[in-house]
């Protein structure tokens, strides 16, 4: 007798001659249900009958490539069912000839083994492969051999999101609802079954089956459903159910068929972070010890137990284990969700209830308090528990079982719910007590004119750098002051009030030029602090010396009884020693060093008290740059001299004396008359006094001094300013021409710059200025 073989798609066709024609009962408010609704609409699935689509239950690689041929084609291409796979033997199956023809056109390759496997749950990576090269979609090509094979699937659909919504896990196993949501998230065009599909019957075996039997089962079915009383409250013929009622949402449906929950089954994704290898000084409070990032997929859900346990040490090296969760989304976990049990080498959590997001990932953090001073520490998750993470469903309170660890395959025989990422254990080294490294700050600083009476500008910056853990400052000893200088000043940076002062009485044996304080500033582990130190000068009334040196120095001299730097460990609770000299950090305070060595002192630039300064130079005047290169005997270069406000506290009158002014003139195609140049006061331009030059065109020198002989006033009194004016006769010009008047190299403490000048006691040849240069007009012949 000749067999029939009818194609049997488990649970994705229904036994009818047309499609779908309405939406699925059990897929409405599913979280899959657009997708589902899109491969209906055209044709591409049917159901179970009476409605039903059942999106959450498992699909196999023949049911997969079933509906990927329908949504790629539009028809089966069910080719020769003769056997190409090593496990299609005995009698043939109904997706024999589909898989057979898949495989001639490269769409799918079967196992290393040879077979096919039809009957298995499909996985992510299987059903990526399979539907990239049924839509002929373009993999990447790679310099060096990808590290698994499905990588190149991954990454060729690495913008769709496809990868975070299955947790990117290649073995997560695909429900049918999952399969659905793959196909249309690949954006390829969807084919759409035009003409009926063939009677497929609904069974829950992979075998063939006659017509005959097929025709009889249907018979059968549609005689039982016609006698049913949906509502009656007795279960009869095909009823899946019967509650006594006909209404929808109560888990029996108004035609007597189980409607699976629209809620999809939680999942969750815990990955390790990486904390480093560190040290803690015994006695730490609430030490990280391990963290990890956790998400949900598909709906919430409450994280209600944790194992772990010691991989390196033991639990006995601290006390009051903790677990903390980032409440607020910055990444920080802030809020304590509970507290850790040790047993039997085991640190538990339960009862925790927190709230794992779909929306959002969470952090969680383990601390604890360090009790011992030498040792080990790590945490590990206790994968050797097979529940070593309790969750549940937030919205439906389903358990999650099965836990997948790593590239490890799933224990149980269904989906793994709960997917674990670990990385190596990283350890805490305990030891007695931490170090701090004082350096110099990484902002450079440049010498300043010290006014007498005021607070001077910042004359050194200090880096603060705690390891192991937070450390206090008890005390600070500067030294390279001068009898000028009445205070230290610590401040923060941006702050505008110190936070500690030093004086010379604060020493524990006054020394010229010291300054010392007690303090108490903390410096947090591995956390940079940057002090900025300023001085206070006392007036010239009450002694400050003109031309005195101030250089800021801790000294590295760890004999002296007023050392630079003393510090306490905050958990520890012992003093630093000071630094031995050798490269181990035990314990010590380091000048000078980021790292264990010997010390070298720090040492800010050199500054100069000033009784009275300039405050600034700037240009003066009108003429506009671009303005045309004039001839004659012009005024070439205007320029304002301003002193400082006098001291609030100040009792005297005092005066900038400008003493010799040497000016760099750029003349380019302009030619000058030989000793032509001349200096004058703007309110009294008809004095002058007359300047050298060093050439008549091209770069010139032109040096000006001996003011007062000539009645040109360059004093400058406290609070106002001089305008000074540089002529010149000039002789001819051509094309492209230029002409420039500067004060050049100003701020630069070691190089006699453009401008010489006296406080009435000293002199000096720069002018403490952040600008280095000062221009006048440019004059222009295009």
């Amino acid at each position: 007798m000749r067999r029939l073989f009818v194609l049997l798609l488990t649970g994705l066709f229904v036994s009818t001659a047309c499609a779908q024609s309405d939406s699925f009962l059990d897929a409405v408010d599913h979280p899959q249900t657009s997708q589902i609704e899109m491969l209906r609409i055209h044709g591409i699935v049917e159901g179970y009958g009476h409605g039903l689509f059942r999106p959450d239950i498992l699909i196999n690689r023949a049911e997969f490539l079933k509906i990927l041929t329908f949504a790629v084609y539009g028809q089966e291409n069910a080719g020769s069912a003769a056997p190409c796979f090593m496990d299609f033997t005995g009698e043939p199956q109904w997706f024999w000839g589909a898989a057979c023809t898949a495989k001639e056109n490269n769409i799918l390759t079967g196992y290393p083994d040879g077979t096919f496997r039809g009957a298995q749950t499909v996985n992510l990576a299987e059903a990526l492969a399979m539907a990239e090269r049924a839509w002929q979609m373009p993999t990447p090509e790679y310099v060096r051999a990808p590290d698994h094979w499905y990588d190149p699937y991954f990454d060729a659909v690495a913008d769709r999101g496809i990868a975070e919504y299955f947790l990117r896990s290649p073995n997560h196993l695909l429900t049918r609802g999952d399969a659905a949501w793959l196909l249309v998230a690949f954006g390829q065009p969807l084919a759409t079954v035009e003409e009926p599909m063939s009677s497929f019957s609904s069974v829950s075996s992979l075998s063939s089956v006659s017509s005959a039997s097929s025709a009889s089962s249907a018979s059968s079915v549609s005689s039982a459903y016609v006698h049913n009383v949906c509502g009656n409250g007795v279960k009869e013929g095909t009823e899946q159910c019967d509650d006594g009622n006909a209404d929808d949402g109560d888990g029996c449906s108004s035609i007597c068929v189980i409607v699976p929950e629209p809620i999809q089954h939680s999942a969750i994704r815990l990955d390790q972070r990486a904390l480093g290898t560190d040290t803690v000084a015994g006695g730490s409070s609430q030490t990280v010890l391990f963290s990890f990032d956790a998400n949900a997929k598909w709906q919430d859900a409450m994280l209600a137990g944790l194992k772990f346990d010691a991989e390196y040490g033991a639990f006995t090296a601290a006390v009051n284990y903790r677990l903390y969760e980032d409440s607020d989304g910055d990444n920080k976990p802030e809020t304590l969700v509970g507290s850790g049990l040790v047993r039997d080498d085991v640190l538990s959590f339960s009862g925790l209830g927190a709230r794992i997001f779909t929306s959002r990932g969470k952090r969680f953090e383990v601390r604890a308090d360090l009790v011992q001073t030498s040792g080990h520490l790590a945490l590990a998750f206790r994968t050797s528990d097979s529940a070593y993470v309790e969750a549940v469903g937030a919205i439906d309170g389903r358990e999650l079982v099965g836990i997948r660890t790593d590239a490890g395959g799933c224990p149980r025989t269904d989906n793994c719910w709960i997917a674990v990422y670990t990385l190596d254990a990283e350890s805490v080294t305990l030891t007695e007590r931490g170090n701090l490294f004082v350096t110099e700050a990484s902002q450079s600083l440049r010498s300043h004119q010290l006014l007498a009476g005021v607070q001077s500008a910042d004359l050194l910056r200090l880096s603060f750098r705690a390891t192991d853990e937070d450390i206090i400052v008890d005390r600070l000893a500067v030294a390279g002051a001068t009898d000028a200088v009445e205070e230290l000043q610590f401040f923060d940076p941006a702050a505008t009030m110190p936070f500690a002062t030093a004086h010379t009485s604060g020493c524990r044996i006054p020394a010229s030029g010291k300054l010392c304080t007690t303090v108490q500033f903390t410096v947090h582990k591995d956390i940079v602090r940057d002090v900025i130190v300023r001085a206070l000068l006392t007036s010239a009334d009450d002694g400050a010396k003109s031309g005195d040196t101030v250089a800021l120095t801790l000294s590295a001299d760890t004999s002296a009884l007023d050392k630079a730097v003393e510090a306490t460990g905050i958990a520890s609770q012992q003093d630093l020693i000071q630094n031995d000299g050798d490269s181990s950090a035990e314990g010590e305070v380091f000048i000078g060093r980021s790292a264990a060595g010997a010390n070298s002192a720090i040492t800010g630039p050199t500054s100069d008290v000033v009784h009275i300064a300039l405050r600034s130079i700037t240009n003066a005047a009108t003429d506009r740059d671009g303005t045309v290169v004039p001839t004659g005997l012009r005024t070439i270069g205007i320029f304002r001299f301003t002193a400082q406000d006098k001291p609030s506290i100040a009792r005297s009158s005092r005066s900038v004396s400008l003493t010799t002014l040497s000016f760099d003139v750029t003349a380019t195609n302009v030619l000058f008359s030989t000793g032509s140049f001349v200096l004058v006061n703007m309110l009294a331009p008809s004095v002058s006094v007359s300047c050298t030059q060093s050439a008549r065109t091209g770069s010139i020198r032109v040096t000006c001094s001996g003011f007062a002989a000539y009645d040109v006033n360059t004093l400058i009194p406290f609070n106002d300013y001089v305008t000074l004016g540089l002529r010149g006769f000039v002789d001819s010009t051509q094309t492209a021409s230029l002409l420039q008047t500067s004060l050049s190299s100003l701020n630069n403490r070691d190089v006699s710059g453009g401008v010489t000048w006296s406080d009435g006691t000293s002199a000096f040849h720069w002018v403490d200025l952040d600008e280095a240069e000062v221009s006048s007009t440019l004059y222009r012949i295009p």
